[in-house]
């Protein structure tokens, strides 16, 4: 049987950007949120568990919504390939305290939590990981059916926090002060998102490639205002689970504290505290290519 020619074909001019239907995605069984994750050097594009395409190299995005702070994620059992896929043991949306919807609980606070000494987890680590999400539209789908196309992301310790050696590139954290510094706006550049070529393609970094132009706008700002997208970054039970653990989870070495229990005692860094990031240069001649564009 020969190919169906409707498959090669343009649509519509009033279809361009109606996307695929919402009962054809029932019926095709991925009506999940669709998501972007880094792993191995390739962002792969997800839905569910499923893989529905792949993208090498950079990946050019707008940032049309965040996670307002940087949370926490637990799993008790120790992760291996073969695990079936679990809600995690207690999480946190904003870092400070568990949510109510945590299955168990591991402490009244994130701060004084056994699971947030370094130990507690595998080698050195800490078996509470932080987390934080963003959704982002990505450049590529302008002019084509998934123009509007939102997409969660999940970053992981290595691609928040820290300096990064390569040129004008930054975790994500620093990437969001630093243009904050600059006054410029995280929603209103269109970020170039790398893997980190110092930790093995497993973390990702960002810059600043160029402004949006009119058209992307007008469409950034429509998708950020939807109730759905506002919800892509809160972290739910199953949400928790339906990202993907990017670094296996370390089984617990210590029980949750109990009334009597002592506070945990954190070890002391060595390491002096970050100070902010500054501009490395002049804005200008880090992003090239920013003009107004219409």
């Amino acid at each position: 049987m020969s190919n169906l020619t409707i498959l090669n074909q343009d649509l519509p001019d009033f279809l361009q950007t109606a996307g695929v239907s919402d009962l054809t995605k029932k019926l095709a069984g991925k009506s999940g949120v669709k998501r972007i994750v880094p792993k191995n050097g390739i962002f792969r594009k997800m839905v569910g568990s499923e893989e529905m395409g792949k993208i090498k190299g950079s990946l050019d995005a707008i940032i049309v919504n965040a996670a307002p702070h940087v949370g926490r994620i637990f799993y008790a059992k120790q992760w291996t390939p073969e695990s079936e896929p679990t809600a995690p043991d207690c999480f946190s949306n904003d870092g400070q305290a568990p949510d109510a919807g945590s299955s168990n609980p591991q402490s009244a606070r994130c701060d004084t939590c056994a699971q947030n000494v370094k130990g507690s987890g595998m080698g050195n680590s800490k078996a509470c990981r932080y987390s934080q999400r963003i959704a982002v539209t990505l450049v590529e789908d302008f002019g084509t059916s998934l123009e509007g196309e939102v997409y969660q992301m999940n970053l992981a310790s290595k691609s928040l926090f820290g300096d990064v050696n390569q040129d004008n590139c930054f975790t994500f954290g620093n990437y969001a002060k630093y243009l904050a510094n600059n006054g410029k706006s995280l929603d209103y550049v269109v970020t170039t998102i790398n893997f980190n070529e110092e930790n093995d393609n497993q973390s990702v970094v960002f810059t600043p490639a160029r402004f949006i132009n009119k058209g992307e706008y007008a469409v950034t700002s429509v998708a950020a205002a939807k109730p759905e997208v506002q919800k892509m970054v809160i972290m739910t039970p199953y949400q928790a689970e339906a990202t993907g653990r990017q670094l296996p989870a370390p089984e617990a070495k210590a029980p949750a504290p109990t009334a009597d229990a002592p506070e945990p005692t954190k070890r002391e860094s060595k390491k002096a505290p970050a100070a902010e990031p500054t501009a490395k240069k002049d804005l200008s001649s880090v992003v090239k290519a920013w003009s107004d564009e219409e």
